[in-house]
């Protein structure tokens, strides 16, 4: 017997841009996009961006050390150091403007 699943596809990229024109509670939310490479392990995200979710390939990443990625501050951007370099596919991070 042969068992056939099929997931249907979802579009995260559109939820996601959305966000850009949204302000949640006062506090202004942006989406942005990387390509991975199987290599790169670092992103650096613009100046006055903070993360807070990322997704590799429309699946959710859990931060922390030990954990799927790491975000680090250097004094003016954040960068995010995933564990694993993702493979050859999106990468979004929906960030938060910094005080």
């Amino acid at each position: 017997m042969t068992v056939y699943i099929e997931k249907p596809a979802q579009n995260l990229r559109e939820e996601l841009s959305a966000l850009r024109a949204k302000v949640a509670s006062g506090v202004a939310q942006e989406a942005y996009w990387f390509s991975g490479t199987g290599a790169q392990t670092n992103f650096a995200l613009p100046r006055g961006w903070k993360p807070k979710f990322v997704y590799v390939d429309g699946a959710l990443r859990r931060p922390g050390t030990g954990e799927d990625y790491t975000v680090s501050f250097d004094g003016f951007i954040h960068t995010i150091t995933f564990a694993v370099a993702p493979a050859t596919v999106d990468v979004g991070v929906i960030c938060v403007r910094e005080a």
